[in-house]
């Protein structure tokens, strides 16, 4: 396996771990949510999500199973008619092909983690963001 690690982005815990800063790595941007892809395993991709307050990701959809952990602040998830409210230290379980929505109430940071890794159908506020730490 090997691995490739974006400089200054996590520590490398040698070949069996790596630890993510998500304080440090936590960026916001004004004018749209920032996806900050951290990890790449082909099993999973693990993803930061920064949104402030009345920022949304509508209408996501992913072949994968979603785990959303809200890390800070408060954020909507709705499914369908139905409106779960998040806040820091709950977690979302979203079955895979699940339309889905995330809506800041208050600025917010999730840490998303995709099972199995959607990298052949990436979504698009995904595409841009290149992996910090990929495992091939």
């Amino acid at each position: 396996m090997s691995d490739t690690t974006g400089a200054g982005s996590a520590i490398s815990g040698g070949s069996h771990s790596i630890v993510f800063d998500l304080k440090q790595l936590t960026v916001f941007h004004d004018a749209h949510p920032q996806a900050t892809v951290l990890a790449e395993t082909g099993a999973a991709q693990v993803v930061l999500l920064a949104l402030r307050s009345g920022q949304a990701c509508q209408d996501v959809r992913t072949p994968s199973q979603i785990i959303a952990q809200c890390l800070r602040g408060r954020a909507d998830l709705l499914i369908g008619d139905a409106t779960q409210a998040l806040r820091a230290g709950l977690v979302a379980l979203i079955e895979s092909d699940t339309a889905h929505s995330f809506v800041a109430t208050t600025d917010c940071v999730l840490l998303l983690t995709l099972t199995p890794s959607p990298e052949q159908q990436p979504h698009v506020m995904f595409e841009a963001s290149a992996p910090l730490v990929k495992r091939v």
